[in-house]
């Protein structure tokens, strides 16, 4: 690990959602998040060692989907601990685009996990937060059968190096779901409690 990446502070949002279709949940992410340059931006350091932002034209949010429904809840709720954990620890690769991990878990037929993490240098916690609202937003319409409107702009509140948020903002899921623990921005390695 580089000393850049040791310095990369992430938050981290899991929620539980209910009957969610997986890859109309990944086209929404995708309509929020394609249009604007958070899914392009990586991070490489200047010649005076901060981190300047570099557009990586190709790159695209993706959503990983995995499917945990053979494995009992306990040992479940044990892998998925152990998953965010070493996800915090290992990092994110500043120099690849986007600079933000996202995962599906499927629980049972109706319940599933979503994680997303990414680097606070990309936005802050309240533009995360605004974030999660508009794909939920964009999840609706497209249940209904609509387009949604697409993000010309990055949310209100990114910034290059990543304000605190302030206040509490609560952000709604699909199907009205809220977060199960928004574990708040922490140095990479550190493990919340």
């Amino acid at each position: 690990m580089s000393a850049i990446s040791e310095e990369l502070r992430t938050e981290q949002f899991v929620l539980s959602l209910r009957g969610v279709l997986p890859y109309v949940y990944e086209h929404a992410w995708q309509s929020v998040l394609d249009g604007t340059t958070l899914t392009r931006t990586a991070l490489r350091p200047g010649p005076d060692g901060r981190l300047r932002r570099a557009l990586r034209p190709d790159a695209r949010f993706r959503l990983q989907i995995v499917d945990w429904r053979a494995t009992r809840a306990e040992v479940q709720d044990a892998r998925l601990a152990e998953r965010l954990a070493g996800e915090s620890a290992t990092g994110l690769p500043l120099d690849r685009a986007p600079l933000m991990c996202a995962t599906l878990i499927r629980r049972s037929d109706r319940n599933w996990t979503f994680a997303w993490r990414y680097a606070r240098e990309l936005m802050d916690r309240r533009a995360g937060l605004r974030v999660l609202e508009e794909v939920a937003e964009a999840y609706a319409v497209l249940l209904c059968g609509g387009t949604p409107r697409g993000a010309a702009a990055p949310p209100a509140g990114a910034t290059a190096k990543g304000a605190t948020a302030t206040g509490a903002a609560r952000a709604v899921g699909p199907s009205g779901a809220r977060p199960v623990g928004a574990v708040g921005s922490r140095p990479v390695g550190a493990v919340a409690r």
